[in-house]
C-alpha cells in the first residue's frame, strides 16, 4: 500500500484469522452468549483474576464467528508509535509500519468487520490510555500525521475494541483515566465455582490428563484456600490445568514440588504442608 511518497504497510489479513474450532474455552458462565448480545457496540473491558480465560473468551468468540482479531499486550513502557506505527528503515527504503489500532481498522474495512483487543489495558500509562479516545468513541478513526494518512472506519464496517484487565495490584500497572472508563462497558469475570471449575477441567485440556478423581479434587480444594489469600498466591484455573497436565507427564509429586515454585519464603513452607495434609504426598520445597 502506499500513499504519496509515503509507503504504508501492515501485517497481512491472514495473520489475525482466530482458530475457526476454538481453543478449547469452556463457557462456564454464558460469556459468548453475552459478546453475541453486545457485540460491535460500546468498548468492552473484561474484569477479573488471572488465568480465568479472560483472553481466551475473547479468542474463542472471534475465532468460532471468523472475525478477525488483533491482540496488542499493553506495559507501562508503549508510547504512541507502539500503538500507531512507526516509520522503519529498510535498506533504502522507510515505510511506515501501521501499528495496532490502524490495522485493526484497514481489516474491519477489508473483512467488514474486526476485534481489537488490549491485553493488561491499565497497564497503560495515563498519556497512553488517551491515545485510544479517537477509537473508543463516535469518531472511530484514528489521524496520524506523519504518515499523511485519517484511518476510519467505512460506511458498514464494524471494529469492537476490547480489553482485559486483573484485579490484583502489582507493579506497572495505573488506574484506568475517567476518559476511557466513560467510554468503555466493563464485564466482572470471577473465579469460577467448585462445580463450574469441575466442568472446566472435564470439558476443557485437562480432560486428557491421567490425574486421579482424588487428586482434581485436592487441587480444587488447595485453589480454594488459596483464594482466600492465606498463601499469598492465588491459583488459578490455568494453575490447576498446568498441574494436571505435569500429573501426566512426571506424576503427582513432581507436578506438587513444581506448583510450589510459584510461591516464596513462608508462604511455600505453609502450601508444602498443606499439600501433605491434602495429598498425602511431601513434596520438596528444595530438590538437590
Amino acid at each position: 500500500m502506499s500513499d504519496g511518497a509515503i509507503k504504508i504497510e501492515r501485517l497481512a489479513t491472514d495473520s489475525f484469522i482466530p482458530h475457526e474450532k476454538g481453543y478449547g474455552y469452556v463457557d462456564h458462565t454464558g460469556l459468548l452468549g453475552i459478546f453475541d448480545k453486545v457485540q460491535f457496540s460500546a468498548p468492552t473491558v473484561l474484569v477479573g483474576p488471572k488465568g480465568t480465560g479472560k483472553s481466551l473468551s475473547v479468542a474463542e468468540w472471534a475465532g468460532t464467528r471468523k472475525i478477525p482479531l488483533v491482540t496488542f499486550d499493553c506495559s507501562e513502557d508503549v508510547r504512541r508509535t507502539h500503538l500507531y506505527g512507526s516509520f522503519v528503515l529498510r535498506g533504502d527504503q522507510t515505510p511506515f509500519v501501521l501499528g495496532p489500532i490502524a490495522t485493526a481498522i484497514e481489516i474491519a474495512n477489508e473483512r467488514g468487520a474486526c476485534v481489537l483487543n488490549f491485553e493488561e489495558i491499565n497497564a497503560l500509562t495515563p498519556q497512553m490510555q488517551k491515545t485510544l479516545n479517537p477509537i473508543t468513541d463516535w469518531r472511530q478513526r484514528l489521524e496520524i500525521p506523519e504518515a499523511q494518512r485519517v484511518f476510519a472506519l467505512n460506511p458498514g464496517a464494524k471494529l469492537w475494541v476490547m480489553g482485559s484487565m486483573n484485579t490484583a495490584v502489582y507493579g506497572g500497572i495505573y488506574e484506568l483515566n475517567e476518559d476511557l472508563k466513560s467510554r468503555f462497558r466493563f464485564i466482572s469475570i470471577g473465579y469460577p465455582t467448585l462445580t463450574q471449575e469441575r466442568k472446566i477441567l472435564a470439558e476443557g485440556n485437562s480432560s486428557k490428563s491421567q490425574a486421579s478423581v482424588p487428586a482434581i479434587e485436592g487441587l480444587l480444594t488447595l485453589a480454594g484456600e488459596s483464594r482466600q489469600e492465606t498463601f499469598g498466591y492465588a491459583l488459578s484455573t490455568r494453575d490447576i490445568v498446568q498441574v494436571l497436565e505435569d500429573v501426566t507427564l512426571c506424576g503427582l509429586e513432581t507436578a506438587l514440588w513444581l506448583l510450589l515454585a510459584k510461591f516464596e519464603g513462608q508462604n511455600k513452607t505453609t502450601v508444602a504442608k498443606r499439600m501433605e495434609s491434602i495429598f498425602n504426598v511431601k513434596p520438596k520445597i528444595s530438590k538437590t
